[in-house]
């Protein structure tokens, strides 16, 4: 019969304290997905268009976390997911468009941090809702809220960072906002007292967490 001990419980995490992702090798795909945005900026590869640069984004993001499943899934599902992630990425490039309309009156400098942070809590909020619906269950509109705020202030201190340092281009704010956002994630997933808050509750009321 196994022994168990508080001190051998708390050296064998569960399944559930592991999180839905190998976050080692998610996180290592998003250093070479960042070496590649580095590349193409560097080369101007993407600078005649937008589209294809914000849909690259969602997609390298997006195969970064389908590479990291624990589970098993099927292609057409990580597909499926690649595909909207890329198309959401694409919407928060019409969210920017709007927002310099919507927020001409303001100047000039003030004006690009409002429709950056804008683009970076809308698209954070829905990239987020996109991740529980295929993969995180578990998570809350909460949680997901802190992540996009999160999201948000990384998004305009690299903005901030990027207007003394001339080296920092597109690139740059794109890889601050997908580290952050996956930051909140490990944090929320692969740690049991952030993922206090998410934890939802049955009509019996005991706790169980989605897959």
């Amino acid at each position: 019969m196994p022994l168990s001990t508080p001190i051998a419980d708390r050296a064998a995490p569960s399944e559930f304290a592991m999180g839905h992702f190998y976050y080692p090798r998610h996180f290592s795909v998003l250093a070479a997905a960042t070496v590649v945005l580095f590349l193409l900026g560097h080369w101007s590869l993407l600078s005649d268009s937008l589209i294809v640069t914000f849909a690259l984004n969602g997609v390298l993001h997006a195969a970064a976390l389908v590479l990291a499943l624990r589970a098993p899934q099927s292609l057409a599902r990580k597909s499926t997911f690649v595909a909207i992630a890329a198309v959401l990425s694409v919407m928060t490039l019409y969210v920017g468009i709007i927002g310099l309309v919507l927020f001409a009156v303001l100047p000039g400098n003030e004006r690009l941090y409002v429709v950056l942070g804008v683009c970076s809590l809308s698209g954070a909020i829905t990239y987020g809702s996109l991740i529980r619906l295929f993969w995180m269950r578990n998570i809350s509109t909460r949680l997901i809220l802190a992540i996009a705020i999160v999201c948000m202030l990384a998004t305009s201190l690299a903005f901030f960072a990027r207007s003394y340092v001339d080296f920092l281009g597109g690139w740059w704010l794109a890889a601050v906002w997908w580290f952050a956002l996956s930051a909140g994630l490990w944090y929320f997933d692969a740690h049991a007292d952030g993922l206090e808050l998410g934890v939802k509750r049955n009509p019996r009321g005991t706790t169980w967490r989605g897959a």
